[in-house]
């Protein structure tokens, strides 16, 4: 009865005309592309406050060590954990929280690919010798050295760039911090399964009540582990040295 009343209300809002969150599935064309333009505008200036705010703490003596090792990682996790709690939110929480894992997943995929891609495409160098030139070697002129010759040069066994240490660090943290991953997805490989299209609603409810009860122990000790790896790389961030000059590995 509760759940009856609370979508009563949710469909009695969403069809309110001053309701400033409407349902898609209520709107036109052209009012689903004006809340776009609304949504990227707000994400465009939230953003620029954010980036600002950050280079802003970084005047401050006291507080530069923790912007990038604390501050900014908070930052770029809370917003993709905030879409994941609130789309399991409400009684189909089932099928909702797929739209907050798919734009989880999705916003992981764009910072792995095009920010690395374009890293390495603007930072690459010729490769001499198994080394990247980024210094000029002493017996080259300064007006006559290049580090890409010819200009443009984007061979992909010609080119490469260098790197340091914390380079494999990070790798190695990101493989790490797939456990708590690794230990969901593993158990619902073993009780997930794909329903049928004859299936009732009372079927499919009962399918995901068993997979719910399977999942929900393996569930919290993912949830704890992940919590425990997230405090891990804050404090390991804390007492990272810094930067250090990258070798001539490619």
């Amino acid at each position: 009865m509760d759940n009856f009343n609370l979508n009563a209300a949710a469909e009695a809002a969403a069809l309110d005309p001053y309701n400033p969150f409407p349902f898609p599935d209520n709107c036109n064309m052209a009012q689903i592309i004006f809340l776009t333009f609304m949504y990227a505008y707000v994400l465009f200036n939230a953003s620029n406050l954010i980036s600002d705010g950050s280079e802003l703490l970084l005047l401050v003596p006291q507080l530069a060590p923790v912007v990038g090792s604390i501050v900014l990682p908070i930052l770029g996790a809370v917003p993709d954990g905030m879409m994941v709690f609130f789309s399991g939110l409400g009684p189909d929480a089932q099928n909702q929280v797929s739209v907050g894992v798919g734009a989880l997943a999705g916003s992981t995929v764009m910072l792995l690919t095009l920010p690395w891609f374009l890293a390495i495409y603007s930072g690459r160098a010729c490769i001499k010798n198994g080394k990247a030139t980024y210094n000029r070697p002493p017996n080259v002129p300064s007006d006559s050295f290049e580090k890409l010759y010819p200009p443009g040069n984007a061979s992909l066994t010609g080119t490469g760039i260098g790197y340091g240490p914390e380079i494999v660090e990070g790798a190695k943290m990101m493989l790490m911090t797939l456990v708590g991953y690794f230990i969901i997805q593993g158990c619902a490989f073993r009780v997930d399964v794909m329903p049928k299209d004859d299936m009732s609603h009372g079927e499919l409810l009962l399918a995901q009540t068993k997979e719910a009860k399977y999942e929900n122990t393996y569930a919290l000790v993912g949830l704890i582990v992940c919590v425990a790896q997230f405090m891990w790389y804050l404090v390991k961030q804390w007492h990272a040295p810094g930067l250090v000059k990258p070798d001539d590995k490619f």
